[in-house]
């Protein structure tokens, strides 16, 4: 299973602060795979990233434009709409590709329509490739997870890495700030304990030099 970090928004103004969070490790060239049903949130989201980037335009659906261009903020963003788009022809017919080599983020929303894309997109590793699902579990209340671009939930500001603790076997994931501890791929703030706890309570110290093959996610 797979790593991912999970959000709870309450109100469009929960959301932006998660997309805050996740717009300042955004770099050149990464892309953004939106998944969700309608009205989930997808926009609202694109809104938040935006105002962390510096942009200050109106951000608007680009159901109709496919692609709408803001790139006066800290990094150009290019918000795309593929839900009339399901194959790899029409994706290269509205230049989906060569905004790749712009130089901005790509926020793509319904690219779960693109069989594949995720896996096509992967071949260059100088870019990060982030999925996002937003769920509606309520009327104001969305589920959001994030894959390819894990951020701890807690402090909203440090990376996490996973490793082996030697002498149990077991695997977790720890953000190295703020010592948030996670033995299980949901990562999320009512499922963690503290790197210093979860060592203690084994009998072990709580030292990096326990762990080995330690990588980021």
């Amino acid at each position: 299973m797979e790593e991912y970090v999970e959000y709870i928004s309450r109100s469009p103004e929960d959301t932006a602060r998660i997309s805050a969070e996740i717009a300042t490790q955004l770099r050149a060239g990464d892309i953004i795979l939106y998944e969700g049903d309608m009205g989930a949130g997808k926009t609202t989201f694109t809104k938040g990233l935006a105002a962390a980037l510096g942009i200050t335009d109106p951000v608007t659906s680009p159901t109709f434009a496919l692609v709408n261009e803001y790139t006066e903020g800290r990094l150009p963003l290019f918000h795309f709409d593929l839900y009339r788009i399901d194959s790899y022809d029409d994706l290269y017919a509205i230049g989906f590709l060569d905004y790749l080599d712009r130089g901005g983020v790509i926020a793509a929303e319904w690219s779960e329509n693109i069989e594949g894309l995720e896996q096509e997109l992967a071949g260059d590793s100088s870019r990060t490739i982030m999925k996002i699902r937003i769920e509606k579990t309520g009327e104001n209340e969305r589920r959001i997870k994030v894959r390819g671009h894990i951020v701890c939930p807690l402090c909203g500001s440090n990376e996490i890495s996973k490793a082996t603790v030697k002498q149990t076997g077991d695997t977790v994931r720890i953000c190295e700030g703020c010592g948030a501890l996670w033995t299980e791929p949901r990562i999320s703030s009512d499922n963690s304990t503290t790197f210093a706890h979860y060592m203690e309570s084994r009998g072990l110290k709580p030292y990096w030099n326990e762990l080995e093959g330690k990588q980021y996610l």
